[in-house]
């Protein structure tokens, strides 16, 4: 350390420094294509270890209460995580075995229903148009909406002539699923052997970061990182309760009124309720175009039940699982939300809000509290006496 400080202080250590970021920088520029597909490449191999890690630190917090609340009186603390290890396993198997057994046939049904019918509601929905326009013309006003009927229909005509047309890219989407589906059932695998083996892993990870890390450093950053693991946990967490609590209500109100596809579009109201501020529009419109198919007023009672129900969850729903803000303003929520998207997609939208979060709470832990010891400095020199 004392001889890279001795080379830092010559002149030309500054320019060689220099001009070899400059050809490293150029190198990355020029070969930015190949460099993007490598790290593409690498993610996509490591894709069931990454998956492995998100699942593991997700379950950890389950696992831990099964461990410290049910198995509290066990001896050995090895003999409490292996049986909280085991018991989450076991609740997460006989949550996939309850959706594949009750959720899969009603889709399948829900899905089998829209295409079977799917001329019919052309129909229907030509009819509609029709209605609309002579209501306009008593009114006085003069309006042509029937051609988007024909719109509609060519729509759908160009998609089964897509589908049959572009068979192999269909085929090899599917097998992009079906590989993106056997990541994911690696990562759970991996995920549980991670969870097994947290208390080995940690003490290698923590045994790595003081090597590199001053103890006394280390522990000064625990009280952020405990902060940062908070914020995560608390978030998603309460976003997937939130998400599950709207979707069972949706669907239970849509099996009270008799609606068609209940369980289909209680799924999609719940999935995409998980993205903030602009899901539960896109899940009510979804929901709406599914349903002004088969009955016009179906949809309108769908309407009002989902203006309801994303009304309750702002106001009292949301509030009592979120405990408070995260300290993001909610003028920055869609600006956050936008450039996620732009960023980095779906996983931008859904990460945009609590690394913003994090980002605050690094301004207050570490640059305000430099600022303030800067700004004391600054005072003192103002105010010291001058010595002649």
């Amino acid at each position: 350390m004392k001889k890279f400080k001795t080379y830092l202080a010559k002149p030309w250590f500054a320019y060689t420094f220099a001009a070899c970021t400059a050809v490293l920088f150029y190198a990355v520029l020029s070969h930015l294509p190949a460099l993007g597909h490598a790290i593409k490449s690498a993610l996509s191999f490591l894709a069931p270890v990454i998956i492995g890690v998100i699942t593991a630190y997700l379950l950890n917090p389950v696992s831990n209460f099964f461990e410290q609340k049910l198995f509290g009186k066990m001896k050995t603390e090895s003999a409490r995580h292996t049986a909280g290890v085991i018991l989450t396993l076991v609740l997460i198997v006989l949550i996939l075995v309850l959706l594949l057994v009750a959720l899969i046939p009603s889709l399948v049904q829900s899905v089998s229903r829209l295409v079977k019918n799917w001329d019919s509601y052309l129909f229907k929905l030509d009819g509609l148009f029709g209605k609309v326009e002579q209501l306009a013309a008593k009114a006085g006003i003069s309006i042509s909406i029937s051609s988007l009927s024909s719109l509609v229909e060519d729509a759908f005509g160009r998609l089964v002539d897509f589908v049959k047309n572009n068979t192999k890219s269909i085929l090899d989407t599917a097998g992009s699923i079906g590989t993106g589906a056997l990541n994911i059932g690696m990562g759970l695998v991996f995920g549980f052997c991670f969870l097994a083996a947290k208390k080995t892993l940690v003490s290698v990870v923590l045994k790595l970061r003081y090597a590199f890390v001053d103890k006394e450093k280390a522990q000064k950053n625990d009280k952020i990182w405990k902060s940062c693991h908070e914020i995560f946990l608390s978030y998603f967490g309460c976003t997937l309760l939130d998400a599950f609590i709207v979707g069972v209500a949706t669907l239970i109100f849509m099996l009270v009124f008799r609606l068609p596809y209940a369980p289909l579009i209680a799924l999609i109201v719940a999935v995409t309720n998980i993205i903030p501020s602009v899901g539960p529009v896109i899940g009510g419109a979804f929901g709406c175009f599914f349903l002004i198919l088969d009955k016009p007023i179906n949809a309108l009672w769908f309407l009002i039940f989902a203006c309801a129900i994303q009304l309750v969850d702002g106001l009292i729903i949301k509030p009592k699982l979120f405990k408070g803000s995260l300290g993001i303003p909610a003028v920055w929520t869609l600006v956050l939300i936008i450039l996620g998207g732009k960023v980095a997609g779906m996983l931008g939208i859904l990460l945009a809000i609590p690394f913003a979060a994090i980002v605050v709470i690094l301004y207050k832990e570490i640059l305000v509290p430099k600022l303030e010891k800067r700004t004391q400095k600054i005072n003192l020199k103002e105010e010291a006496p001058e010595v002649f």
